[in-house]
């Protein structure tokens, strides 16, 4: 393969990275823990978007479960996050950023 065909390839496959990154930010992930009783959203990009606790989560005598429980449901959204992100860059580059040596 040439270094201009090389090239041409590097470019479509960044304003693809581009294109993916972009959308992303717009598409949402819901993490969840004590089987619903916490929410946590999360933009493509792992960015915490919103929060919902349930009134029975918050128990004024026991706020360190309410922290690992709230800690989890961060935790989920954001692998979600990753894992989505993996999944469309992967689905959009193919094996394009393979080809490049990994480099999107």
């Amino acid at each position: 393969m040439n270094i201009q065909k090389i090239m041409k390839e590097a470019q479509k496959a960044q304003r693809k990275a581009a294109e993916v990154q972009e959308r992303l930010g717009q598409m949402l992930v819901v993490g969840s823990a004590g089987g619903g009783l916490i929410e946590v959203t999360a933009n493509g990009h792992g960015q915490i978007q919103g929060v919902k606790l349930k009134p029975e989560a918050v128990d004024k005598d026991d706020l360190e479960a309410l922290e690992d429980l709230l800690l989890v449901a961060i935790q989920d959204a954001q692998k979600k996050a990753h894992d989505l992100s993996e999944k469309e860059m992967s689905r959009e580059l193919g094996g394009i950023g393979n080809m490049l040596g990994g480099m999107f």
